[in-house]
């Protein structure tokens, strides 16, 4: 990709639960859209979701991690997309539609912060325990975030101005 800009690239982070695999992606399509149309200066980096059944990951998480395979993929995963994107972002993005927000998806949350990245979310509201129906709102999470944007345009249009 290539940019006409003189600032420097920043590059965005996408951090979400596997069930909502589809609507990130859709979201960062748009999103890519929109940088390369303002030959905006940005760089998406996405989690590296593995294939899985949509039955399988309707599961709760506790229900995944009795298979071993899932179970070891998954320590990969997370920590890679943990320690290596989170890490080199200037920009986190938690994809918390319903406002849910898994163990993962929480820890990549915290790491962001520590790690003093700008962090917006799809959602005000964050909610954490077992999907769906076991949902409680976690008000201590929430002072972590910047700020909330629905929309890929909405939230392209808050980071071209930082």
């Amino acid at each position: 990709m290539f940019f006409l800009s003189k600032e420097p690239v920043k590059k965005i982070v996408f951090c979400s639960s596997q069930r909502f695999r589809k609507e990130m992606l859709q979201f960062i399509k748009e999103l890519r859209a929109l940088i390369q149309e303002n030959k905006a200066p940005f760089i998406i980096l996405e989690p590296d979701f593995d294939e899985l059944p949509e039955e399988f990951l309707s599961l709760s998480e506790q229900e995944r991690l009795k298979d071993d395979n899932y179970r070891k993929q998954l320590i990969w995963d997370a920590s890679n997309h943990l320690f290596g994107r989170v890490k080199k972002a200037d920009i986190a993005f938690i994809f918390n539609k319903n406002g849910y927000l898994g163990i993962n998806t929480s820890g990549e949350l915290f790491a962001a912060a520590v790690l003093d990245k700008k962090v917006y979310a799809l959602e005000e509201k964050v909610m954490m325990g077992k999907y769906p129906n076991e949902l409680y709102e976690e008000p201590f999470v929430s002072f972590l975030i910047h700020g909330v944007t629905a929309t890929p345009k909405e939230f392209f249009a808050k980071i071209i101005k930082e």
